[in-house]
Order: C-alpha cells, then sequence, then structure tokens
C-alpha cells in the first residue's frame, strides 16, 4: 500500500467535514459509552464484591457439612485452635476468624421492679481483636469498645428496640449446645453499627470465649471465615484449604459457591459487556457505511478517471477501506480519550447512587449485608482494546460494499457522471 494512497484516501475525509465529523462523533460517543457504563459496572460488582467478601463470607468459609442447610446449634467444628493455626500456616491466608452463633432472647438488665421486654437476638461468638481488622464483623469500633469477658457489644437497631446504651446490661435467655437452658447477664461496651443484617438487627456480640463458655461448646465454632490476598484467588485458596487432613469431613466453600446468586450476577455482567460492545460495533456501523457509501457516490468521477490512467481496481478498494478505518480509528481514539477520563474523575470522586435515588446508603442491600453505595468506577483496558478491534473490524465490513461497487465502475460511464 503506497503512500500516496493514504494521502489521498486521508484528504477525501474532509471532502464533506460535516458527515466525517457526525461519522466520528457517532462512534466516538458509543466509545465512551462503552468505556463509562463498564467502567461504572466494574466498579459497582468490584464494591459489592469486596463487601460480601469482608465480614459477610469473607473468602473461603468453613462448616461442618449439614450447618449451611440446617443452622443447628450442635453442627460444629471441632479443635478450631488447632485447626485455625494450621490454616494461619498456609500461604496467602491473612486472617482465620472462627465465629459462634446461637439464637436467643434478650432483654435489658435495668428494669428491676418490672419484668424487661424480651426481643429475639442472635448471639455471635468472635474473635473479637480479629474482627476488629479491616471487613471484619467489628471494623467500626474502637479498642476500647470491644467485647472483652463477660461482656458485649450489641447491634444498632437491638440497641435502640430494647433502648440500652454502652455502660448498660443486658440478660441473655437461650439453650446451650446440649439443649439445656442458659442465662447470663452481660456488661454492654459498645453499639455495633454493622453492615451485616443479622449482627445489626439481632447482634449480641462477644468474645468466642464467652460465648464457648455459656453455650457449652469448649474449642468449638459453627465457622471459620478465611480471608486471603485476593478473593480472584479465593478459589484455589479453599482448594489448598480442604487438603488437610483435619478437614475431611468438613464442607469448605469459596465465597461464589457461597452466595451462587452473586457469581450468577457476574456472569450476567460478562452479557452486558457484549451488549454494550455491540452498541459501539452499530453506532461504527452505521456511520461508516453512510460515510463510505455517500462519498463512494459523490466520487464517481474521480474514480473513474483513476481507473481510466490505470489505477488497478484493488487501490480503488485500499482507497475506501482506508478512509474508513481512519474515520472509525478517530472516532474510537476520541471516544476512548473522553470515557477514560470520566472513569478516571469518578474513580477519585465516586458516584453516590443513595444520594442519587433519593435513598439511605444502607438501603440498599444484598443477601444480607447492606452495601455502601458510593461506586467508584474502574478502567479497564480490555473494554478500550475491544472497542479499537471491534471498530476496526466495523470499517473494513461496512466499507467492503461501497469499495467493491467503486472497484467495478466502468471508466467511461463513470467519467461521464
Amino acid at each position: 500500500m503506497s503512500r500516496s494512497t493514504l494521502r489521498i484516501a486521508w484528504r477525501n475525509l474532509g471532502r464533506n467535514k460535516r458527515r466525517t465529523l457526525l461519522a466520528i462523533g457517532a462512534i466516538a460517543l458509543g466509545q465512551a459509552t462503552l468505556v463509562f457504563v463498564n467502567g461504572l459496572m466494574a466498579g459497582s460488582f468490584n464494591n459489592m464484591i469486596k463487601a460480601v467478601t469482608g465480614p459477610l463470607v469473607g473468602h473461603v468459609q468453613i462448616h461442618h457439612r449439614q450447618w449451611r442447610e440446617e443452622r443447628a446449634i450442635d453442627l460444629t467444628i471441632d479443635n478450631v485452635s488447632r485447626l485455625s493455626a494450621e490454616i494461619r500456616a498456609l500461604p496467602t491466608v491473612k486472617s482465620v476468624l472462627p465465629r459462634i452463633y446461637a439464637p436467643a432472647l434478650s432483654a435489658s438488665g435495668e428494669q428491676k421492679d418490672q419484668p424487661a421486654a424480651a426481643e429475639p437476638a442472635v448471639i455471635v461468638g468472635v474473635d473479637a481483636e480479629g474482627e476488629a481488622g479491616k471487613g471484619g464483623l467489628l471494623e467500626s469500633l474502637t479498642p476500647d469498645e470491644l467485647p472483652r469477658e463477660q461482656s458485649v457489644v450489641i447491634g444498632e437497631a437491638l440497641a435502640n428496640r430494647l433502648s440500652i446504651a454502652p455502660g448498660q446490661s443486658i440478660a441473655i435467655i437461650g439453650q446451650d449446645a446440649n439443649g439445656y437452658p442458659v442465662s447470663d447477664l452481660f456488661h454492654v461496651r459498645g453499639i455495633v453499627k454493622s453492615s451485616v443484617d443479622i449482627v445489626k438487627t439481632m447482634g449480641v456480640v462477644m468474645s468466642i470465649a464467652d460465648a464457648s463458655k455459656l453455650l457449652d461448646m469448649p474449642d468449638k465454632a459453627h465457622e471459620i471465615i478465611v480471608h486471603g490476598e485476593d478473593y480472584n484467588r479465593a478459589e484455589a485458596l479453599a482448594a489448598l484449604i480442604a487438603q488437610l487432613p483435619a478437614l475431611a469431613g468438613a464442607e469448605v466453600v469459596w465465597w461464589r459457591e457461597s452466595l451462587p446468586e452473586l457469581g450468577t450476577l457476574i456472569d450476567l455482567k460478562g452479557w452486558f459487556d457484549l451488549i454494550f460492545l455491540a452498541i459501539v460495533f452499530v453506532a461504527a456501523a452505521a456511520g461508516i457505511a453512510n460515510t463510505a457509501t455517500m462519498s463512494t457516490f459523490e466520487r464517481t468521477h474521480e474514480f473513474g478517471m483513476l481507473l481510466a490512467v490505470g489505477a488497478r481496481p484493488r487501490r480503488i478498494v485500499s482507497m475506501v477501506i482506508i478512509e474508513s478505518i481512519v474515520v472509525g480509528l478517530v472516532g474510537v481514539a476520541i471516544g476512548s480519550v473522553i470515557g477514560a477520563a470520566i472513569v478516571m474523575i469518578t474513580s477519585r470522586t465516586g458516584i453516590d447512587y443513595a444520594a442519587l435515588g433519593g435513598i439511605r446508603a444502607d438501603d440498599i442491600a444484598f443477601s444480607g449485608l447492606s452495601l455502601s453505595y458510593v461506586i467508584y468506577p474502574i478502567l479497564e483496558a480490555r473494554h478500550i482494546v475491544f472497542g479499537v478491534l471491534a471498530v476496526t473490524a466495523t470499517s473494513v465490513i461496512a466499507s467492503v460494499w461501497p469499495a467493491a461497487l467503486a472497484s467495478r465502475l466502468e471508466p467511461v460511464k463513470a467519467m461521464n457522471l
């Protein structure tokens, strides 16, 4: 392909600037939409996955094989201390958090002269220091508010229903792992504002030592939450943990197995990517086909002269296709810059879905988890690359028919038009 062909193709784009600019604008708009919307969706899913794999399910969960279905108090994992140490020794493991759950009744311990109103509650026994880290159930608490011996923190909604404040006491009544009734009085150290609904609405969070003692569950737990270095490698981490001999009879699942509905949403995101890629494809096809076809008809005389002086039909085809590719690439380049700029700006400021919708952020929930819906879009190079490839392919395809028409012109007839 000669330089003269490239120069002529570039020059011809300026013959009808309005039409060329409209085609470039349509492609740029489609590409900018592709980059921004897919960046927004990527940020939304990243926000959701990080929230869910934080305090709710972690990267990997370990349970008794029947616990997720039955949630019975006696379906436990034994020898938790030794097992936790073995898991911590594995590569890429960042935290190991055993938990105990049990239903109970709760009441204020401050009412002396009349029976206190009882509210349903859930005892949650945790490693307080571990859960105070990033992504833990107690991340919102200060070190002074963490539950110690014979003290608890309670969910914000439960505290409001019982009218209990830090410094007061709460009475707990329930059954231990053997079915015997148990009760105790605990000091309330703090109120936890958790994103996990069951903790926020019904949670009585105490140290796992206190929960084990109250429920007669020595060195046992219902669940072990494991966090690795990256949630994207959780499946491999789950497979590694499952190889431990001590877990031969337990269930080890990673977060997509624990929340299959989230996995379905992630799979659907791939289809949304294709939909927006199709939008760019259609915009490019319409703009390029229109530009190439109209340009071909307007330049019939010129093409006839070129053929008459010995130009090969292949050169005519090359000129038309090059013009289409240039229009497509200029449009996709402008759109990529605009889309990337919008994503980069909003990735710093965030987009508050809750404010835009006129609702509170904690009204947006997924699988028992309240989501903070300030979304930070993520710029992914693949969205730009997909757009470039789609537009390049579209440019060639859309210009084939106009190029074929131009190459088949009869020089004499074309020069008389």
